[in-house]
């Protein structure tokens, strides 16, 4: 099987079953010209064409993940006993394993997060990386060339703030935190602009997979000069961005501090809710931000196993549901998720909110398939996740050893209830076959696991320090959200309390 698709070659995806949930499911060919579908029908006549067999396997469209953290892809395990504000301070990109990682460790950590989708069945993914501001280029460089040469589709918001991560945290609630914690201006806004402009300027048309963005890493990491530039800069030049939104109780305390009240109505004021615009997180929103939300073209991005995994909350995505919001699904970074696998997401967006909502508004598996793909298509900006002419040929065959072939109802119950990703047999994206029979075709992916291994290493020397350092800070982080939750503000009102 030939794993690239030149310019002007045809690639059939030769008699697979067809998966889709805006179509009926039959067994037929796909054939695929320059990155895109062209035709889908029970049999195409393609002579000159490259052949993929998938007869006996289930073709369906790539999977979405609209959210990761690729510089924490070495961190899996680390947070069990982190709850989310001590967790972003000790163990997540600010003081984690990734906090200080150069050019090549980016570029294996970017790798091993790449790998790990492929082999679970995701084509495309939104990165928001952590780059030390020294080594912006050097970094952000990095990162792109490890997309590039594994195949993968990828838009990369590289995540940069003007404040420390106390300094997006309500201290002055609690007695000593300021002293202990030290909340700072870490840089101006005239210093991290140029750099993301020059990252755009470097990988703009660049590489047709790849498409470099913009990402302030949430309202209360930036101040509001940086934030309203950001979107000045997005809207300004036709990119995209993504940030995240009320992760935390403390962020709705702050943003009623900074912004005199909705972090959503600020959003609004400064043009930033649009179509090119996502939104990771969005827990904390209550029911008129949820209604502002909604009545935008932005796209709200759902992360249920890490939320729960640092308490972070129940995101209203039923309530964001009904009111017609777009939705997308992510997995986060392994810091927090402990892995990149969107059949787990999407399978835990469709049970996790069924506990605390009427049978009438669960979600069904075909609704969290179609947050992924549609959503997903919808957060990334691109026409992927379909099986239809004029989308991106980003295509997952499943081998049938563990599935059934049955109606469709049931099939999409087995795809999204009982399969984790160990039927992905053959991925391709852009209509290039980069995982083969279970092989991925162009790296040496024993070499990056053996590379990733000796960072491990050395880097996880520094574990104990910051356990040491969790259990001394833990108890003053434990009474600021006690006491953000006694400020006065409707917390009934929302959903994730």
């Amino acid at each position: 099987m030939m794993s690239r698709d030149p310019a002007g070659t045809e690639t059939l995806v030769r008699g697979g079953t067809l998966f889709d949930v805006r179509r009926p499911l039959t067994s037929g060919d796909i054939l695929i010209r320059d990155g895109f579908i062209v035709d889908v029908a029970p049999t195409i006549a393609a002579p000159r064409a490259i052949v993929v067999d998938a007869r006996g396997k289930i073709v369906m469209p790539g999977l979405v993940n609209a959210h990761i953290h690729s510089s924490q892809a070495l961190e899996k395990g680390l947070s069990d006993r982190y709850p989310l504000d001590t967790w972003m301070l000790l163990a997540s990109s600010y003081g984690g394993v990734s906090a200080d990682f150069g050019p090549r460790e980016l570029y294996v950590s970017a790798m091993v997060a790449a790998i790990e989708m492929i082999r679970s069945g995701t084509t495309a993914a939104i990165d928001m990386p952590r780059i030390d501001p020294r080594r912006f280029q050097d970094g952000t460089d990095a990162i792109m060339q490890a997309y590039a040469d594994i195949g993968m589709r990828v838009m990369v918001a590289v995540i940069y703030s003007d404040q420390n991560f106390p300094g997006s945290l309500p201290l002055e609630l609690i007695p000593g935190a300021i002293e202990a914690l030290k909340p700072a201006r870490i840089a101006k806004v005239d210093e991290i602009l140029p750099a993301v402009n020059d990252f755009i300027r470097r990988w703009r048309g660049r590489n047709p997979l790849l498409t470099p963005a913009v990402g302030p890493s949430s309202p209360p990491r930036c101040s509001n000069e940086l934030f309203e530039a950001s979107v000045d800069l997005a809207q300004g030049h036709g990119l995209r961005l993504q940030t995240h939104l009320l992760a935390a109780k403390s962020e709705v305390f702050v943003g009623h501090q900074r912004h005199g009240g909705s972090t959503v109505a600020f959003l609004d004021r400064i043009g930033c809710l649009k179509e090119w615009a996502s939104f990771a997180h969005a827990i904390w929103l209550d029911d008129d931000e949820v209604r502002l939300f909604a009545q935008s073209p932005a796209t709200a991005v759902h992360n249920p196993i890490s939320n729960f995994k640092l308490g972070g909350g129940l995101a209203p995505i039923v309530a964001l549901r009904k009111a017609g919001a777009r939705i997308a699904i992510g997995s986060d970074g392994s810091s927090s998720a402990d892995g990149q696998n969107m059949f787990e997401n999407v399978k835990a967006t469709a049970n996790l909110h069924r506990n605390s909502h009427e049978y009438e508004d669960w979600i069904l598996a075909e609704d969290a398939l179609d947050m992924c793909w549609d959503g997903g298509a919808g957060a990334i900006g691109q026409k992927v996740g379909r099986l239809e002419s004029g989308y991106r040929a980003d295509l997952t065959l499943l081998h049938t050893r563990n599935l059934f072939i049955t109606p469709k109802e049931q099939l999409t119950g087995q795809i999204v209830h009982s399969e984790f990703g160990g039927s992905v047999d053959t991925v391709l994206i852009n209509g290039d076959v980069v995982m083969a029979d279970g092989r991925l075709t162009r790296i040496d992916e024993a070499a990056i696991h053996a590379e990733a291994q000796e960072i491990l290493t050395r880097i996880y020397r520094g574990m104990p320090e910051r356990e040491r350092r969790f259990f001394e800070l833990y108890p003053m982080f434990r009474d600021l959200e006690r006491a953000v939750f006694r400020a006065k503000l409707p917390f009934s009102r929302y959903c994730g309390a």
